[in-house]
């Protein structure tokens, strides 16, 4: 796969936290489709994350939460708590309802005092990616932020290091 410029630095963030790249995700058996989060914080006053949302088809199907993230000391965190598939089920709606899968990165992103997003998501062979500053979003892009904070806030979740 050839890598955005664009998207380097976010995708940089699982490189370094050993996660792998969306698209081997979808690939393990199972896994009908997947999202992920990634957030860059600008002011260090949380540890940079990843979020992936699996979608496991086994047994009428579940949803799989694992958040990775950076601590300042290099030292690996990672939470993987339980959600709901009906929850999980009315996000992925939710964003398939905006057209996420056609949309374009935030126009005039802010690469510099910003908190950067990497919103991606893969279902087979398919891939596609925005990058957005979740703070200063408008109009649908805002929408995305708004939806992964209400129907999947873990994904979005800051913590202290």
């Amino acid at each position: 796969m050839t890598l955005s410029r664009r998207t380097d630095p976010l995708r940089f963030i699982a490189v370094r936290l050993a996660v792998p790249e969306l698209e081997q995700v979808v690939r393990q058996p199972g896994i009908g489709e997947a999202y992920r989060v990634t957030i860059q914080y600008h002011d260090g006053r949380s540890p940079d994350q990843v979020a992936t949302l699996s979608f496991v088809q086994a047994s009428g199907g579940m949803a799989a939460l694992a958040i990775h993230y950076r601590r300042a000391d290099d030292r690996p965190l990672i939470l993987t708590p339980t959600i709901p598939l009906a929850r999980a089920r009315t996000f992925t709606s939710a964003l398939r309802a905006l057209a996420f899968d056609k949309l374009d990165d935030m126009p005039d992103v802010p690469w510099y005092g910003a908190d950067l997003w990497l919103v991606e998501r893969a279902s087979g062979s398919f891939h596609h990616d925005l990058v957005l500053a979740s703070d200063k979003a408008v109009g649908v892009h805002a929408q995305i932020v708004a939806l992964v904070r209400e129907h999947m806030r873990e994904m979005a979740r800051a913590i202290s290091t």
